[in-house]
């Protein structure tokens, strides 16, 4: 087999357990969508208001929010140093996972912007060519 053989026999099994790790972590991340409820919320918004699109809004905007929360909390704990109340680190969390809260919103917001204009381009192109 050979030195050649064992490296590329060595990069095969980095490879099987990388995806195998990524497959596992996708599997958690819908685990606990789908516990929140968030999966399940817009899959009924999109039935009751008949709207794809409004499902797919409300699962962006879900999932930007609880994204999010715990980034705004540690980015404001982290940078509690710069803030007066420094003995309250409890209240720097919360201030900061409420703005993470905001700014994950408006990234959803950008997202469903971006997505729905992108659409609207290309179903303009695509009826143009036709």
């Amino acid at each position: 087999m050979g030195i050649p053989g064992l490296i590329l026999l060595l990069v095969m099994l980095v490879l099987i357990g990388v995806g195998i790790a990524v497959g596992l972590f996708a599997c958690a991340i819908a685990a606990a969508l789908v516990t929140l409820g968030v999966v399940s919320s817009s899959v009924a918004l999109g039935f009751f208001t008949k709207r794809p699109e409004t499902a797919v809004r409300a699962f962006l905007l879900q999932c930007g929010v609880l994204a999010g929360i715990p980034a705004g909390a540690v980015t404001a704990w982290l940078g509690r140093a710069l803030l007066e109340k420094a003995d309250q680190s409890w209240l720097v969390a919360v201030y900061g996972g409420i703005g993470g809260a905001f700014a994950g919103a408006l990234l959803a917001l950008l997202l469903d912007f971006i997505f729905r204009r992108t659409h609207a381009w290309v179903e303009q192109r695509v009826n143009a060519a036709a």
